[in-house]
């Protein structure tokens, strides 16, 4: 099992931020791969933020209402794969 931030992707090229405009799950859910997790709005649209791991969701980092810049984390996950670097840095 391993830890991974679930980061706020670029949708577009010309996007660096997002407003988080409702959660979709909770702290305990499990999830897989390409669920829904949080709808955000850009300046041009309003959204689905997928999750790019299947596992447990351990924490919302971002709240609904907040702005979040791009590659900045939304939540934490814990993955049901073990990471690929393994615990060469615990």
């Amino acid at each position: 099992m391993a830890k991974e931030n679930i980061l706020l992707p670029a949708m577009s090229d010309q996007m660096s931020e997002a407003e988080l405009l409702s959660w979709k799950v909770s702290i305990g859910d499990k999830v897989h791969k390409g669920d829904v997790l949080c709808e955000i709005s850009t300046d041009k649209v309003d959204m689905d933020l997928e999750s790019p791991y299947s596992g447990e969701i351990i924490n919302l980092i971002a709240s609904e209402g907040d702005m979040i810049n791009v590659g900045e984390p939304v939540a934490e996950i814990e993955t049901e794969e073990d990471s690929l670097l393994g615990s060469i840095f615990d």
